[in-house]
């Protein structure tokens, strides 16, 4: 996986040469040519090799496209095993977030390595039954305000009912 390239610093209108385009993204000149070599169109096959601006910004947005991994809901990208793995429910955590979000943090199952995720804060739950947590049992004669529970996976403590 390299790096993500901005396709916003391309203008569509204009047609660059090598150099330019190598300027513009901050890579090698070598880099812009193993893209041509890769599928990259050009203008025509004269020298000064010329890009269209409309088809280099196509070319990276498909680029980007094929770094991603999707993942499911329960799920987080381990950049050490290179592919989505479950978390371990004991190092799963749960942060709120603003506008309904929480992140997802945790730890690897095979290789520990440490991972977040952004989650909407309504499929907490799901998330955390289809992991095989078990969730609080809700009981009124205990007052739990200010304390965390033992099995929850929330980080946060909440003072408001």
């Amino acid at each position: 996986m390299g790096k993500n390239y901005n396709p916003s610093r391309v203008k569509i209108n204009r047609s660059y040469t090598v150099i330019e385009v190598s300027e513009i993204l901050e890579v090698h000149p070598k880099t812009v040519r193993n893209w041509i070599h890769a599928g990259l169109p050009l203008v025509d096959e004269k020298r000064p090799l010329l890009i269209d601006g409309v088809d280099l910004r196509i070319h990276l947005k498909r680029k980007r496209k094929a770094d991603m991994y999707p993942c499911k809901a329960h799920e987080m990208y381990c950049f050490k095993c290179r592919e989505p793995k479950s978390p371990c429910v004991e190092s799963l955590q749960f942060i709120a977030k603003p506008a309904g979000m929480a992140q997802m943090s945790g730890h690897c199952c095979e290789c520990g390595c440490h991972a977040n995720k952004y989650v909407s804060w309504r499929d907490v739950n799901q998330i955390w039954v289809e992991l095989g947590g078990k969730l609080p049992i809700a009981e009124k004669h205990l007052i739990l305000m200010g304390q965390a529970l033992l099995n929850c996976p929330l980080a946060e403590v909440f003072d408001h009912e």
